[in-house]
């Protein structure tokens, strides 16, 4: 079992809100990609929760970026939480608030980067996944697809030193795989890591995605499983 700090996250004995399986045991170090096929949709969110410190496992512990979520200062946490983004609820979007804003939000409000530098960086990556710039409007003025798009640089900006997805709208855009891959690639070169939940472990738009790690939750826990073709 490798070293927690070695880890960019490290579940440890990890048992579930509501959920009577086995724990949870995985160690996922720096460069590394987890891609992770759910038996319950509806773990997702239950997973997220346990790896961003925003619940506390029944049992065990979980390690994010080298340290322990339990016992931090709430402060604490969303400082930490700053180094993680998140590909998930791709649809959902903030009634009133353009798209734009809320994507450059962590940058323009938690971070010393001007305006100017976020607006060009973020536009530079929505091109990448196949914007045309970021969108203007809000969330119901712009296409599903974009939204989707949109949510993906929302994940990737900045820099972030572990990546987290989970979105069954993503995972079905097959066109994605490319972007996704790169976008995915360059984590890995920071030493960074990714941990991808998805309904599927052959989803469309993670095949052009390599895989350290192809699990499956279900009651056994995490187990390994032969990523098909």
């Amino acid at each position: 079992m490798a070293s927690a700090h070695a880890s960019v996250l490290s579940l440890h004995g990890v048992s579930l809100q509501g959920r009577h399986a086995g724990a949870l045991e995985l160690d996922l170090g720096h460069g590394k990609v987890a891609l992770v096929e759910l038996g319950d949709e509806s773990d997702a969110a239950g997973v997220i929760d346990i790896c961003l410190g925003l619940v506390e496992p029944v049992h065990g512990d979980v390690h994010c970026l080298g340290r322990l979520w339990r016992g931090q200062s709430y402060r604490e946490m969303l400082a930490h939480r700053r180094l993680v983004g998140v590909l998930a609820g791709a649809q959902d979007w903030p009634a009133n608030i353009p798209v734009a804003e809320v994507v450059l939000t962590s940058r323009l409000y938690h971070t010393d980067q001007s305006e100017e530098a976020a607006v060009a960086a973020a536009t530079l990556l929505a091109r990448r996944f196949g914007l045309a710039g970021l969108p203007v409007g809000g969330r119901e003025s712009v296409p599903p697809g974009e939204l989707a798009r949109a949510a993906c640089v929302r994940a990737f900006l900045g820099a972030p030193e572990f990546v987290l997805i989970a979105d069954p709208s993503v995972e079905a855009m097959g066109d994605l795989g490319v972007a996704l891959a790169q976008a995915i690639g360059a984590v890995q070169d920071r030493g960074g890591a990714v941990l991808w939940l998805m309904s599927s472990i052959t989803a469309p738009a993670a095949r052009f995605v390599t895989a350290d790690h192809a699990l499956r939750l279900d009651d056994r826990g995490l187990a390994p499983v032969r990523r098909r073709a």
